[in-house]
């Protein structure tokens, strides 16, 4: 009896030992974790509070390119000059560049140049494509990176990206342009986007019957056949192709004066061939094999300005037309061209001129 009851008490010992080590053990593992989930939370607020701070200093990030956005052109050779208006370093990684208006020229037409720091690149189809001197520092003006391999003074318009380290991108166009697509180039104009027409009393004239030398076209004579000329600039930094739909709409302007019924008349004079001088010889506007193409904007506005012609009675005709009432007109331009391989139509507010019967004066 005495070897069991001392077998009985070292079982309850034992037990006692076990519970005891059990309990230990469930303590410890609670313990372990809640000191996990102490460190993951800690982890993720380091990574929330790591990424705002990108964020900010991502948002502080402010490269402008100083225009006119490319100089000290030699060879294949040029500098990007900007300036960091922010508030912290930018470090650009990668330079893209798109042509966007190919004039002969065949570089990054097919796609985009895309220019790295470190390692060469034969980006362009004529020579190693790098750039130098990528960090730009808080505060810093006129601050020249060095694009070797390319060049983009070729007469195409580009438009050139800058990629920072920190994901943000900066561009500009070269040539650097007055007005991309829809602004003007001074405050007497009359347009809303990329052809402007001024107003100035040599910029409208017409011509009739074999006159070789144009008027002014504020006075017109009724029910004769006229061609107009008008003055065109184009602020956009892509050539422009006039579409043989591009006209003059005039809408008569005589609203119940004594005697006389409300004008209802409205006439289209069409664009013509450039070469058309005067009603008695129009030559047809050929858009395919002999385009009007009015320059592209150079870097400091528009490249001079082209005549263009209206004349015919449908589009791309040789029929004269003619302003069949003595009476005020309003005139509109109404254009369609090709920019850059769109379609674009474009319509000007321009201004009023009288049709009158005892021409050249006007009572």
């Amino acid at each position: 009896m005495s070897v069991y009851r001392r077998f009985v008490h070292a079982r309850k010992g034992m037990s006692t030992i076990f519970g005891a080590i059990f309990f230990v053990i469930l303590i410890l593992m609670g313990f372990n974790l809640m000191t996990w989930n102490f460190l993951q939370y800690d982890a993720y607020n380091g990574v929330v509070t790591s990424m705002k701070q990108r964020d900010q200093q991502a948002a502080s990030e402010n490269l402008a390119a100083t225009a006119p956005g490319a100089t000290g052109f030699s060879g294949n050779s040029f500098n990007i000059t900007v300036g960091n208006t922010g508030g912290v370093s930018v470090t650009v990684t990668r330079v893209y560049i798109f042509n966007l208006s190919p004039s002969g020229s065949t570089q990054c037409s097919a796609g985009v140049c895309i220019i790295d720091p470190a390692s060469p690149v034969n980006c362009a189809g004529n020579g190693n494509c790098v750039f130098a001197n990528a960090n730009v520092q808080v505060g810093e003006n006129n601050h020249n990176i060095r694009v070797t391999g390319l060049t983009i003074n070729d007469g195409s318009g580009y438009k050139v990206v800058l990629s920072s380290m920190r994901g943000r991108q900066f561009s500009f166009y070269y040539p650097w342009p007055v007005n991309i697509f829809a602004s003007n180039s001074n405050s007497t104009n009359t347009a809303h986007g990329s052809l402007d027409v001024k107003f100035d009393v040599n910029t409208f004239n017409f011509t009739q019957g074999t006159q070789t030398v144009s008027q002014p076209a504020w006075n017109v004579p009724y029910n004769v056949n006229l061609v107009f000329w008008v003055k065109v600039v184009n602020n956009a930094i892509y050539p422009i192709t006039l579409s043989k739909y591009s006209d003059l709409y005039l809408i008569c302007e005589r609203y119940g004066l004594t005697g006389e019924q409300d004008c209802e008349n409205v006439v289209d004079f069409f664009v013509s061939d450039a070469s058309t001088i005067n009603p008695s010889g129009i030559v047809a506007y050929d858009e395919v094999n002999r385009p009007i193409v009015l320059p592209a904007a150079g870097p400091n506005g528009p490249t001079g300005s082209t005549i263009v012609k209206y004349g015919s009675f449908t589009p791309a005709s040789t029929t004269p037309n003619k302003v069949s009432m003595a009476t005020p007109y309003l005139f509109f331009l109404v254009f369609f061209y090709k920019v850059n391989g769109l379609v674009v139509g474009q319509t000007l507010t321009f201004f009023a001129v009288r049709a009158c019967t005892t021409y050249p004066s006007c009572p």
